[in-house]
């Protein structure tokens, strides 16, 4: 999914949010309602099934993605998806008293408002904070700073490596992520003809072997480490990117 495609869901599932929660106020703490009990209601039921489902579609993602990278996730995608199932377990219990133990009605409103919160943390450690991240130059390539200028490394020589293990390390490691045949993003850029670019999608640098060795090991943005791969493997899947 593109960066814009998250962002679209990512607002939608905040708006529908923000709608079921002020039909909410309004229906329980307003009294000069403008629209009428059931209007207010049939709105907030509309908002409450586009969050759910979103809801969802966000905690699915997150577990699969969790998933495919396990001990090598950094902090904060950790953190976004123990927000999100969090986000689905409250919103659950929320459904289920609703549905079937109205006794517990009188808690619902705080639960309500517990889900609200919690869907605001778990944009703001995603979309959020790629958009700060990001700032005005949102959807372009990171500029060039000083400190990777100076980091970046000379070439090394050609990489004797196995274009057929490291096709094999990229389906393991890497294909969740990023597209090997074509260059649109996938959770990651896509990397055909990477090596062959004038700049790493990421952090920048000169598309070499030196570079594509570091930020597999020491990587720039969200992207997890891989310190586990061995030299040979890191040739081998250099070879293979080569390729592309």
């Amino acid at each position: 999914m593109s960066f814009y495609a998250k962002s679209i869901v990512s607002l939608i599932f905040l708006a529908a949010g923000i709608v079921a929660v002020l039909s909410m106020l309004t229906l329980m703490g307003k009294a000069d309602k403008k629209m009428s009990g059931p209007a207010l209601r049939r709105i907030h039921r509309t908002a409450g099934i586009i969050f759910f489902i979103l809801t969802l579609v966000i905690s699915f993602v997150c577990i699969r993605y969790v998933a495919a990278f396990g001990g090598r996730l950094a902090v904060r995608p950790v953190f976004h998806a123990v927000l999100a199932l969090a986000l689905f377990i409250v919103l659950l219990l929320k459904i289920t008293i609703v549905r079937f133990y109205r006794e517990f009605l009188r808690i619902v409103p705080t639960l309500g408002m517990t889900v609200f919160v919690l869907a605001f943390l778990v944009v703001g450690t995603s979309a959020g904070y790629y958009f700060l991240k990001a700032g005005p130059a949102i959807g372009q390539e990171p500029p060039v700073t000083e400190e990777a200028r100076e980091e970046e490394a000379e070439p090394l020589e050609a990489p004797a490596g196995s274009v057929d293990l490291g096709s094999a390390l990229f389906e393991q490691n890497c294909s969740f992520c990023h597209y090997s045949d074509k260059t649109d993003s996938k959770l990651g850029p896509g990397l055909k003809g990477v090596m062959k670019t004038e700049k790493l999608p990421a952090s920048g640098r000169s598309p070499n072997a030196e570079n594509i060795a570091k930020q597999l090991k020491e990587p720039v943005g969200t992207m997890p480490s891989f310190t586990s791969l061995t030299e040979k493997q890191v040739l081998d899947l250099i070879a293979f990117l080569e390729t592309l």
